[in-house]
């Protein structure tokens, strides 16, 4: 396998690169003394193809490793498995390991670093805090213009993006993902073109422009072929599913699902794969398969309400009711329905005025 510090420098090389499942393989065994250094370039491995889980599991570890004796390694690793957990919706874990790794930095005289100041807006987000988070994202991103990296103003932009969408402005909304887009292309970065033609495919969707969403999706996930971003082609699958079965495109659309579905199984991804058992059980109950559509449905819904997945959860009682009013059972359907309407209102949600989702 060649010398072991030659390994560790080519699986960092790769990484940068955006070849992150190389860079995993390329690391191999490595002696102890090169361990918590592989350790962590393996969790940044899993993290940038999608397996959160996997990844939390080894930041943790690392961050307990009796070689964590190196501060901006620690704090590199808290930072990963903060944005980790956020990913996973777990956001009281990602303010405490971001809260850790803050103290530790301040007290090193770093404390100043945007990183930190990222990942606390994108927390705010996570939990649904979207004026704060804006508020937080906008000084980012004028610093980002001030100092011309577009790479990094293309990813705030995409950020705020999602952040109005969520909001409910539609408008501005989709006004920041076409900014996105155009200096992701400005900076030669495919990745950051993909999610923003993400954010483009779901908030055309949102407004009812269906042919638009589905072309979104489709040119997202041609940039995403020949990456490692299993994520993300789990993610490009679903959307397109969504967009198909706004159109009545079931069976086609099914396939993407299933697609979708067989990607997040893979990554451990239980939020995002009750997305596609809802929108499964949606198709289903289009159809007039009220069994199926029943038990797809509360499939999601338990994932959702283990996870505090709030828009999840709220949509699937929402489908849920109606499928429980077409079988008859009238009284549960408006109580589950009324649940769902509130789940969604406290929440700051407007899940239940999307039609076209």
């Amino acid at each position: 396998m060649g010398n072991p510090a030659a390994r560790l420098e080519r699986a960092q090389r790769l990484l940068s690169a955006g070849r992150p499942a190389r860079a995993l393989r390329s690391l191999g065994r490595l002696p102890a003394a090169l361990a918590y250094e592989g350790g962590f370039l393996r969790a940044e491995a899993l993290r940038a193809q999608g397996y959160f889980t996997r990844a939390s599991a080894l930041y943790e570890r690392l961050l307990q490793h009796p070689q964590a004796n190196d501060p901006a390694l620690w704090i590199d690793a808290a930072l990963g498995v903060a944005s980790v957990y956020r990913s996973l919706g777990e956001v009281g874990r990602a303010r405490a390991r971001l809260s850790a790794a803050w103290r530790l930095a301040r007290r090193r005289g770093a404390g100043s670093d945007e990183r930190f100041a990222l990942e606390d807006a994108l927390i705010d987000r996570a939990a649904g805090r979207w004026k704060l988070s804006l508020s937080k994202l906008s000084r980012l991103l004028a610093g980002a213009r001030a100092g011309r990296d577009w790479a990094a103003a293309a990813f705030l932009l995409w950020a705020t993006g999602g952040a109005r969408r969520f909001s409910g402005d539609l408008a501005g909304s989709e006004r920041d993902f076409r900014q996105s887009l155009r200096l992701a292309t400005r900076a030669v970065d495919p990745a950051g073109q993909a999610y923003a033609l993400f954010g483009l495919g779901g908030v055309t969707r949102i407004r009812g422009r269906l042919k638009s969403a589905e072309r979104f999706y489709t040119e997202a996930a041609r940039r995403l072929a020949a990456t490692d971003d299993l994520f993300g082609k789990a993610y490009a699958h679903c959307g397109l599913a969504n967009a198909l079965r706004q159109q009545g495109r079931l069976c086609v659309a099914r396939s993407h699902y299933l697609k979708a579905h067989a990607l997040y199984s893979s990554l451990g991804d239980a939020v995002d794969l009750a997305y596609v058992d809802w929108g499964l059980g949606k198709i289903a109950l289009q159809q007039g398969e009220l069994r199926e559509a029943a038990r797809r449905l509360k499939l999601a819904l338990s994932a959702f309400e283990a996870a505090q997945e709030h828009r999840g959860a709220a949509l699937s009682k929402l489908a849920l009711a109606s499928t429980l009013h077409a079988r008859g059972a009238t009284s549960r359907a408006e109580r589950l329905f009324d649940a769902g309407l509130r789940q969604s209102r406290r929440a700051g949600l407007h899940a239940h005025l999307e039609s076209f989702t």
